[in-house]
């Protein structure tokens, strides 16, 4: 099997100027209020407990609400029985590809369920355990394919996180989609875009068009006077300063 690849770059410096460099100013963008589920009650350590098992439980809600359970980084042998290959059926649709930041490559599987709008903001609104919005196949999911230890359970939502997108915004030769999150103090830009097999690719032809998207992504960006930032994912800056924000005191 080949997976997609999605190439994400993050932007260092000031985000307005960004996007105006960027023309996203232009044009109107999609509005969405996101929060991640972590154990009511944080680990020793303080650091995301979910997180850092390597699992990630999105809530997001706008004009389209979707729940997303994601493994990401995960590896090919976790990825067992019907969840090694991607599917889409009533209730679920299940994917596999690889994220490209950087130097860093990761696998990613994710299981979204999509819900009727508004229904995730009420649930958040109720305070009602995250867990409990699970469904049977994101639940079995994680039986399945999660580490043994990890324990998924009394999950409360933290943020909200403010998500603006562009879809399809023409950088250099390149159509990116572009996201702003803002939450706990942060102010936070990605680009993103996906490169598709096509029929008879190898993994290697899929990996070398990926690799001159990657670059000319890049480069375009420097072109435009952006700085590239190094580091944390978004979701892994956003969930530690929002797990930091629940610290006593």
């Amino acid at each position: 099997m080949i997976t997609p690849i999605e190439i994400k770059v993050n932007l260092d410096g000031d985000v307005a100027g960004a996007l105006h460099r960027l023309r996203c100013t232009d044009t109107a963008a999609a509005y969405r209020d996101i929060w991640f589920a972590e154990p009511v009650h944080p680990g020793p350590t303080g650091a995301p407990t979910l997180l850092s098992s390597r699992i990630v439980i999105r809530l997001r809600s706008g004009e389209e609400d979707d729940l997303t359970v994601k493994l990401r980084p995960c590896l090919s042998s976790q990825l067992t029985g019907r969840w090694a290959a991607p599917f889409t059926e009533p209730g679920i649709g299940y994917r596999i590809e690889s994220d490209w930041s950087g130097e860093r490559r990761m696998l990613s599987a994710s299981a979204i369920s999509s819900r009727s709008p508004g229904s995730l903001r009420a649930a958040v609104a109720r305070g009602v355990d995250v867990t409990d919005t699970l469904n049977s196949a994101q639940r079995q999911f994680l039986v399945s394919c999660t580490p043994p230890g990890v324990a998924v359970d009394h999950l409360c939502a933290m943020g909200p996180v403010t998500s603006a997108r562009w879809s399809g915004v023409a950088v250099g030769n390149l159509r990116a989609d572009i996201e702003r999150w803002t939450a706990a103090g942060l102010d936070l830009v990605e680009l993103s875009l996906k490169v598709a097999p096509r029929q008879g690719d190898s993994p290697v032809d899929l990996h070398l068009r990926a690799l001159e998207a990657q670059r000319a992504l890049e480069a375009a960006l420097r072109r435009l006077g952006l700085m590239i930032a190094t580091g944390d994912t978004k979701t892994e800056q956003v969930l530690t300063a929002l797990t930091a924000a629940r610290r006593p005191g």
